[in-house]
């Protein structure tokens, strides 16, 4: 029940790796729940979330009719204090939307690369990473933030100079132009527990089993001590698990 459990949205712009994102949250025991990228308001607010992640895709933002945010997102994000991680085209719909610019980049940059960390005190990164820093990622974008919106610093830089981390601490809106949830990024996943659970304060504690017991619970309720279910089974992974599930509830 997303309304009693802490819950991440994810909301997917077409990255290869969105599925990616959602898995690493639960390996951290909190639910997440994935969306497409043009999910209303009222179908993000329902979920009743404590971090809502904007994910990757091959858009470009400052093209006319780039996947966006709802309308009313960032108001409804403020009134409710509820951070918001951008990554990669994610980022760069952070900036373009609250008033920054995004621009095709000198020179892309895809693969596995170093990032410099342009600050002693950044939310994004924690107290042990210090200015100078330096963490291998793996990147991946033509695109690149030119101009930031007002509030927000710059955290972090690729070698050749590009703008990769940003954050704007008052607001708790952060940015990556990298992937964190992909394991060639090596300080990735802690960057993401530290979303979670020290800007965010999420409640660790999910896991399958909850989801699992829930289900069964559902369909003993709803079929009842003596009724029959009909089961039209594929051989798909989506039928046997529906059948699986059937079955632990009511039996033969």
């Amino acid at each position: 029940n997303a309304q009693d459990t802490h819950t991440v949205v994810v909301l997917d712009y077409g990255s290869q790796y969105t599925q990616l994102i959602t898995r690493r949250i639960r390996e951290l025991s909190v639910l997440s729940i994935l969306m497409p990228g043009d999910a209303s308001l009222e179908r993000i607010s329902k979920a009743n979330p404590k971090v809502i992640i904007l994910s990757g895709g091959p858009n470009s933002v400052h093209v006319e009719g780039a996947p966006s945010v709802p309308d009313g997102f960032f108001d409804y994000v403020a009134e409710r204090s509820i951070p918001v991680l951008g990554i990669c085209y994610g980022m760069q719909l952070l900036v373009q939307r609250l008033g920054g610019t995004v621009e095709n980049a000198n020179k892309a940059e895809y693969g596995r690369m170093p990032i410099i960390v342009q600050s002693d005190d950044s939310v994004l990164f924690g107290a042990s990473v210090h200015k100078g820093d330096s963490q291998q990622v793996w990147m991946s974008h033509g695109d690149e933030a030119t101009k930031l919106p007002v509030g927000f610093t710059c955290v972090a830089k690729s070698e050749a100079g590009a703008v990769v981390a940003i954050e704007h601490a008052e607001k708790r809106l952060f940015g990556l132009q990298y992937h964190p949830e992909v394991t060639h990024s090596e300080r990735g996943q802690e960057t993401l527990r530290r979303i979670l659970f020290d800007v965010a304060g999420v409640d660790a504690g999910w896991s399958m089993e909850n989801v699992l017991e829930e289900q069964i619970e559902i369909v003993k309720n709803k079929v009842g001590p003596d009724a029959h279910v009909i089961c039209a089974l594929s051989g798909g992974v989506d039928s046997a698990v529906a059948a699986t599930l059937v079955h632990k509830a009511i039996g033969d």
